[in-house]
């Protein structure tokens, strides 16, 4: 597995080892739920969403812009007003089958690069990162728990 290490600031300090992951284009299911891959160079991260989660997702994967701005839009529009963007996202934890994810969002103070680490819903975190072409990691727990490789897959 390509695994990339660094420490990771949440309630204390942690370190551990992450996968960078990408989105696969396309996703699987019926009108109320789908399922949307997370592919790396050896395994795939499986996570069910809702169809309009998988939709916006999808949305930016393939850079569409819609009509009217969606609500990933205008998040990304105003940390970027505030002087922000987002540097990465990570799924970093699994509890009862639930994914936990947090966004990393950089912005300049005072002429300092300051990160703002925030919880969010992975599929949030998945969206924003489609359109903003940021990158994706999920713990090596994790895809140990929850992942498939891509043999097993079909992929």
């Amino acid at each position: 597995m390509d695994f990339i290490q660094w420490n990771m600031e949440t309630d204390g300090k942690m370190s551990g080892k992450m996968v960078k992951m990408d989105i696969y284009p396309g996703y699987y299911g019926d009108e109320n739920f789908s399922e949307i891959m997370l592919v790396g160079e050896d395994m795939i991260l499986p996570i069910y969403v809702t169809r309009w989660q998988a939709e916006s997702i999808m949305s930016g994967v393939e850079g569409e812009t819609p009509g009217r701005p969606m609500t990933h839009d205008v998040f990304i529009k105003v940390i970027n007003a505030m002087g922000g963007s987002i540097k990465k996202v990570v799924i970093d934890e699994l509890h009862g089958g639930v994914f936990m994810a947090k966004l990393y969002i950089e912005r300049y103070r005072d002429k300092k690069a300051e990160e703002i680490v925030m919880d969010a819903r992975p599929s949030d975190c998945i969206a924003l990162a489609a359109r903003e072409g940021c990158d994706i990691y999920v713990s090596e727990e994790v895809l140990l728990e929850a992942g498939r490789s891509k043999e097993e897959a079909g992929i």
